[in-house]
């Protein structure tokens, strides 16, 4: 009886746990989509009057946005960040700095093709088919997956000037067409897959390493692998 009871109570508190949880990530999303419904619900009352009926439409899909963005976010949180963490501490310890390099470069492609983010930016994006912008944002990113690897491993500087005086130069010679979709497409690192599990890959590398400096390293990845989108 007193284990039965003892199991009653885990389950009571992993459930209150999870509630808890859930309305935290919901109103994270709230507060992230709140004041973007404010501002499109006073234009249509004032400016630029809708039908109520497509007026209705928006309010429920804005809080069907809301609930899934919140879900999703929780989701990818509690999923991404224990498995990149678990792959970078593991992938560290073979101390094979090739295979290193390239399942970063291959978990970095993987997780940027994923991202909704750049799903719905190849599809807007004219005159460019979509598996290619896919494709090559994804390597973009991967590329500078093994990058910060390899900064971390080797403790060498962050080189966020360097990279993006290389951006800027090379936008003297760009078409100006696509300056914009060079630019936007850095934002698909951003989003929330590909940016808890940056952070938690570089985390499970640091934490291998014993010198002070390894927690510090570990940040600046998500600028970093930024750049890679843009440059590619």
């Amino acid at each position: 009886r007193k284990h039965l009871k003892g199991g009653i109570i885990i389950r009571q508190i992993h459930l209150r746990e999870t509630r808890t949880a859930v309305t935290e990530k919901v109103v994270e999303s709230l507060f992230s989509v709140l004041p973007i419904v404010i501002i499109v619900f006073i234009l249509c009352l004032y400016i630029s009057p809708m039908q109520p009926d497509l007026l209705l439409t928006f309010l429920v899909g804005a809080m069907m946005l809301i609930i899934g963005m919140g879900l999703f976010s929780l989701g990818a949180e509690q999923s991404m960040t224990p498995i990149g963490n678990q792959i970078g501490t593991a992938l560290t310890r073979t101390k094979n700095l090739p295979l290193i390099l390239a399942v970063s470069f291959l978990l970095g492609f993987a997780i940027t093709i994923a991202e909704p983010d750049l799903q719905v930016l190849a599809q807007t994006v004219p005159h460019i088919s979509n598996t290619v912008l896919l494709i090559t944002v994804g390597a973009g990113v991967g590329f500078f997956m093994s990058v910060c690897m390899l900064r971390i491993l080797t403790g060498m500087r962050l080189l966020l000037i360097f990279f993006y005086a290389i951006i800027f130069l090379l936008a003297f010679f760009a078409d100006k067409n696509f300056l914009g979709i060079a630019f936007d497409s850095g934002g698909v690192t951003t989003g929330p897959m590909t940016v808890p599990f940056i952070l938690a890959l570089g985390l499970g590398v640091s934490n291998v390493r014993s010198d002070k400096n390894a927690e510090a390293d570990s940040f600046g990845l998500v600028a970093l692998c930024s750049i890679g989108p843009v440059l590619a």
